[in-house]
């Protein structure tokens, strides 16, 4: 250990949150166990445990953001009064929200968007049932016009209740309804100027007095359209130093990278510091390794860093699709991207690319 390492787990020691944990956690009868954390209340101090303690094998690895939905979903659920919306409600996130995050867990982690998106259809779905028991209805007994007066009063952002309706209409809970879908989830209206965007790129690619942790991650946004959700879960196995040049694996395939980034890349992959204060630190799989031990840098705490220096991170990756689907058909934009393929054509259609046909012509050209 490190004495900048233990400096820094001697000063978490020094806080009294971190003290009553490990004193909470050495009266106890039995073993320490992920239950036995999840019991406690929620603080910084017992994530940053949790994780040295997996980095450590003391406690097995699991998906923390679907765990902490399954913990919300237990607790918000037994607010709701009714028994039977309770029932139903516990049905659809189970079988819609949960099925669906538990099987991508097994294959990549759960973000912290797709579990904020069950959240919103979950209070979605209890706030529509209450609505309509206010006005002496139900679920089953609601019509259209009902609908649409919910929607003109609550405002468009209950547009999140469509999937439970869908849901629940298939199943005979409900009677068929339209409610529009809650907008694109392109976002074609978040847009930033191309000079600015051009202006942050170069600014990223020549300034060497940025963190080189900002720089890059900052062009994979402005420059090929990469979410930060998935830009906090790269791992350097997907870079590769050829003798041609650099490529890195966004999508199905990799793509080449032009320098100087490619040479950035590569320096970030061998430079890159982890900064964990209990477990082990080190810089594991990850580009971009974070603050707890063995994890990767959260999307949030990556889209602050973007955000200091200016780069809206949404709008940039928004302006990088559209400029990239009016150059390159959408099949390739979604191989090299790591976008569906229907994502692609909509972005393609939005930017008036419709030259599909030519897809092996374009598909020759230099990517970037």
């Amino acid at each position: 250990m490190t004495d900048l390492v233990l400096d820094e787990l001697l000063l978490w020691l020094s806080h009294q949150r971190p003290k009553q944990i490990l004193r909470t956690l050495a009266e106890g009868t039995g073993p320490v166990t992920h239950a036995t954390l999840d019991e406690m209340p929620e603080s910084k101090a017992v994530t940053y445990l949790r994780a040295a303690l997996v980095a450590t094998d003391v406690l097995p690895a699991r998906d923390e953001q679907l765990a902490s939905l399954e913990r919300w979903m237990s607790v918000f659920l037994q607010q709701v009064g009714d028994r039977q919306e309770r029932a139903l409600i516990s049905r659809f996130a189970t079988w819609v929200h949960l099925r669906r995050l538990r099987s991508r867990a097994r294959r990549r982690p759960v973000t912290h968007g797709q579990c904020q998106t069950a959240r919103h259809d979950i209070y979605a779905a209890v706030a529509l049932q209450r609505w309509l028991r206010q006005r002496g209805s139900g679920l089953a007994t609601c019509d259209q016009a009902q609908i649409d007066e919910w929607l003109a009063q609550t405002g468009r952002k209950h547009t999140q209740a469509r999937s439970f309706l869908m849901w629940s209409a298939a199943r005979g809970h409900s009677p068929a309804v339209h409610v529009p879908p809650r907008g694109t989830s392109r976002g074609t209206e978040r847009l930033v100027e191309e000079d600015e965007r051009w202006k942050i790129s170069k600014r990223l690619l020549h300034d060497a007095d940025l963190a080189l942790t900002d720089r890059v991650a900052g062009c994979l946004v402005v420059l090929y359209g990469q979410p930060v959700s998935r830009l906090a879960q790269l791992t350097t196995d997907r870079i590769f130093a050829e003798a041609g040049g650099v490529q890195l694996q966004l999508g199905s395939r990799p793509v080449e990278i032009p320098e100087p980034l490619g040479s950035m890349l590569l320096e970030l992959a061998r430079s890159r510091q982890p900064f964990a204060v209990l477990g082990q630190n080190d810089q594991g799989p990850w580009l971009f390794p974070g603050g707890r031990a063995g994890q990767a840098m959260t999307a949030s705490h990556l889209t602050v860093r973007l955000n200091r220096l200016g780069i809206r991170a949404r709008a940039s990756r928004n302006t990088a699709l559209l400029d990239l689907a009016a150059q390159i058909p959408a099949s390739v934009l979604s191989d090299v991207l790591g976008i569906s393929i229907t994502c692609a054509v909509a972005w393609s259609h939005d930017a008036g690319n419709t030259r599909l046909g030519y897809a092996a012509e374009v598909a020759r050209r230099k990517f970037l």
